[in-house]
């Protein structure tokens, strides 16, 4: 669940805001992730297959859209 993009988040959070709001932030995410891991089968059961892979892909392409941001600050700063 903590993969490159959740670390640098979480650092930049650090960085720009502080501890404690960052530190409120993973906890805010802890629970959205228990809450949503919980009532998997009942999300799926109001979704179905179709709309499941409807999520997905939407969430696919806002992940890809954050990938594509983070390059393009990483060029600005170089």
């Amino acid at each position: 669940m903590a993969g490159p993009g959740a670390i640098t988040a979480v650092i930049l959070s650090y960085q720009t805001v502080g501890l404690i709001v960052t530190m409120l932030s993973i906890a805010i995410v802890i629970g959205i992730t228990y809450t949503v891991f919980y009532s998997t089968r009942t999300i799926y059961r109001i979704l179905g297959r179709r709309g499941s892979l409807i999520v997905s892909r939407i969430f696919a392409a806002l992940i890809a859209a954050i990938a594509v941001q983070y390059i393009v600050d990483g060029l600005k700063t170089i």
